[in-house]
């Protein structure tokens, strides 16, 4: 895939583009700061910032509403779960381990969770898979010589990448399809067909079958150098964001320590 094959598929926020690796490093700070926090302006700070990021990266409100779907799905509802087995373990046991400590230390810890998900989604989102996994080649390179196939472990990872983006639209579209056929019309179009349903997950394993046989021929025909590639670029944008985070810590260092307000 040629340069500009690949620009045409990248997201906007790729006119914004920073090196990966200075993008990861203030990822992972940004991540981990809310887990020192002690004032509440501190939260909103951070909080500001975030949205500001998402501002200038140009994330779209679609993506922003999966991501909180996703949250919510993946993250609030076992968390939920979990603090209602917990509220069973206590009253049964009266064991203060599992004494509720309060709607404010819950809402914390799901608002640090939240700024975890949050910048994983703007990381990844604005941060072509090429670059991420070249990257992850660079950190490896050591056990890579060491004779550990780790750069091949990355080639099928990127194969597999790469072909589902191609056939994504296909797969859904066929999907669409079979569902309409299995779902009925007029009155009874809440009525499911059971058996149509099973008929087409079974052929959709079985279409994975088939990808997976297209997947280790692109693995065997193609090199690494064509599916990813990192290298260290440092520009004016990586510099304005070095800049705007230091900021942004400088200014919660001086909350935190109370010398403003």
């Amino acid at each position: 895939m040629n340069s500009d094959e690949e620009n045409k598929g990248l997201n906007k926020a790729e006119c914004f583009r920073m090196d990966g690796l200075i993008k990861l490093i203030l990822a992972i700070l940004l991540m981990v700061m809310p887990f020192w926090f002690r004032s509440s302006l501190s939260f909103g700070l951070l909080s500001a910032y975030l949205i500001l990021v998402a501002w200038i990266f140009k994330i779209n409100l679609r993506t922003l509403m999966i991501s909180g779907a996703s949250f919510g799905i993946i993250v609030l509802i076992p968390y939920f779960f979990g603090l209602m087995m917990n509220a069973v373990f206590f009253h049964f046991s009266q064991n203060p381990m599992f004494a509720f400590q309060g709607f404010g230390a819950v809402l914390l810890r799901l608002f640090k969770l939240f700024v975890i998900w949050y910048i994983s989604i703007l990381y990844f989102h604005t941060t072509p898979m090429r670059t991420f996994i070249g990257m992850l080649d660079k950190f490896f390179l050591p056990l890579n010589k060491l004779g550990l196939p780790v750069q091949d472990y990355l080639k099928i990872i990127m194969c597999i990448v790469a072909q589902l983006k191609d056939t994504g639209s296909e797969v859904k579209k066929s999907l669409g399809d079979k569902m309409r056929t299995v779902v009925g019309e007029g009155k009874r179009k809440f009525k499911i067909n059971v058996k149509g349903i099973s008929q087409v997950i079974v052929n959709l394993i079985v279409d994975s079958f088939d990808k997976i046989d297209k997947i280790q021929e692109y693995v065997d025909k193609v090199s690494p150098e064509e599916l990813y590639h990192y290298h260290f670029k440092f520009s004016l944008k990586d510099g304005v964001a070095l800049a705007s985070f230091l900021a942004l810590a400088v200014m919660i260092w001086l909350i935190e320590n109370g010398i403003i307000l």
